[in-house]
């Protein structure tokens, strides 16, 4: 089998649809399949992904579903050489499959091809950060991880031993492409439209509340455990050193108004404190070209730094250990020509 669609799910009943025709659109002409993760959806995701020729997949139990363990469920029933990862509110777009197969063709050191992920609605700062990024894309070019999908070789991932750690509710593609690339293999993102994107419409506060409310606020912790003792932990160290930032920047802050407090005082010590946190925004201001962007990013940095310190705890789970998971009634897979029925 050439390629398998892995698409995530969890209460996606308005969604699943457009999201299954989509790949399966993507599909036509391939000896492909497409395999829906259900992580126990209470709606009727299910029942609407069954009018479909997919292979669905649910977890036994609700605890052990996330999005990392999510992932690596689709992979362990998957059999294509290539692998590709939906969210169920994404749309793979026509064409893009044929351009990423083409690459790695072309590039055998190469363990996966991601596109551009486009939003089809910017609410957040995350999402124009996003689209920056995207309107920025005009050649291929290497990266570390590939955030919104990618299409994995199935060497390059049993190599990396698994496809993602099914402990991470967020950091996966980044904890992925850390492996990959300690082992000498390389990502590229394409400067095509993968997927289109239609997220939540939130705002920055409404994003934050959800991130801390689903654990993904609290994942770099769980990332960085991971890592440990790993071949890759220097990579993955580097990618969470911004949130050393505000921890640095305390500790400066409380060591000079010591350093002029023991001289001249409580209030000189105060302002002294003060005027090093003034500093750091008036930099950063001028950094980001906005005082707005900037108070935004030292609150983002107190709040990533919180939820690494609160994320601590998290239980971390073996990455290749089974996962109790059963297969329900589904159409025929797809093999050439895949179509709804």
């Amino acid at each position: 089998m050439l390629v398998s669609i892995i698409v995530k799910a969890l209460n996606e009943e308005r969604r699943i649809a457009a999201c299954l025709e989509a790949a399966l659109a993507a599909l036509v002409g391939m000896d492909a399949e497409v395999i829906l993760v259900d992580s126990v959806s209470t709606d009727r995701t299910v029942v609407i992904a069954q009018a479909y020729p997919v292979r669905i997949v649910q977890f036994d139990h609700v605890e052990d579903r996330g999005c990392g363990a999510a992932v690596e469920l689709g992979w362990r029933y998957s059999q294509g050489h290539y692998i590709y990862v939906l969210d169920a509110d994404m749309l793979l777009q026509p064409g893009f499959l044929q351009q990423a197969l083409a690459y790695l063709g072309a590039h055998p050191r190469v363990a996966a091809a991601g596109g551009n992920l486009v939003d089809t609605s910017l609410n957040t700062l995350a999402d124009h950060q996003r689209a920056r990024a995207a309107a920025a894309l005009v050649e291929p070019r290497e990266v570390s991880e590939l955030g919104g999908g990618g299409l994995y070789r199935r060497e390059s991932v049993l190599q990396a031993g698994y496809l993602a750690h099914r402990s991470l509710a967020a950091y996966e593609e980044a904890e992925l492409g850390a492996r990959l690339r300690s082992l000498g293999w390389t990502l590229m993102r394409l400067p095509h439209t993968a997927v289109l994107h239609e997220g939540h419409a939130e705002t920055n506060r409404q994003m934050l509340a959800r991130l801390w409310a689903n654990g993904r606020a609290k994942s770099a912790a769980t990332f960085l455990r991971s890592a440990y003792g790993q071949p890759w932990f220097g990579l993955v160290a580097r990618k969470l050193a911004h949130i050393l930032v505000i921890p640095v920047m305390h500790a400066a802050a409380l060591l000079s108004a010591l350093a002029v407090g023991w001289q001249l005082g409580t209030v000189a010590a105060l302002w002294t404190w003060a005027g090093v946190w003034l500093m750091a925004v008036l930099a950063m201001a001028v950094v980001k070209k906005s005082m707005h962007l900037a108070l935004w990013h030292l609150f983002l940095w107190h709040y990533w730094a919180a939820g690494t310190i609160t994320g601590l705890g998290t239980r971390l789970v073996d990455p290749r250990s089974p996962i109790p998971a059963h297969e329900i009634g589904t159409n025929t897979l797809i093999h050439g020509a895949p179509h709804a029925v």
